[in-house]
């Protein structure tokens, strides 16, 4: 009977399969890292400009050397910098995450593969 002849694919194409996932897993990530930084790094950079430019406004307003408006302008880079800030924060922790879930990858791949390899389930109980 034909209807039981069930085959099933050679353990060395799922394991090739496997590791092409975990490849392009890894490129993602490592994708998205970059991404982050550059973004963190173009922030960092603005960042140090809007620092300089309000402390030299505020050193303006001490000396009383700025016009009627210098006021407004610091209080316009203060609040540029507070979003830099929360913005840097929440790149941080993007980061923290990618970087979390690129250990859980290497983890689940190293853990999985040992079990394919030794024909184990890796959810049963040992004997």
């Amino acid at each position: 009977m034909a209807l039981f002849r069930f085959r099933t694919r050679s353990p060395g194409r799922d394991s090739a399969t496997d590791e092409s996932r975990r490849q392009r897993l890894q490129q993602l990530l490592d994708t998205l890292n970059a991404e982050i930084e550059a973004e963190r790094n173009g922030l960092r950079n603005r960042y140090d400009k809007i620092v300089a430019d309000a402390a030299f406004s505020q050193q303006a307003l001490e000396q009383k050397s700025a016009g009627d408006d210098i006021s407004s302008r610091i209080d316009e880079l203060t609040g540029a910098m507070m979003r830099y800030t929360e913005r840097l924060s929440a790149l941080d922790r993007q980061s923290a995450f990618v970087t979390e879930m690129h250990s859980r990858l290497e983890a689940f791949f190293r853990e999985n593969t040992r079990f394919a390899d030794s024909g184990r389930n890796p959810g049963a109980k040992p004997e």
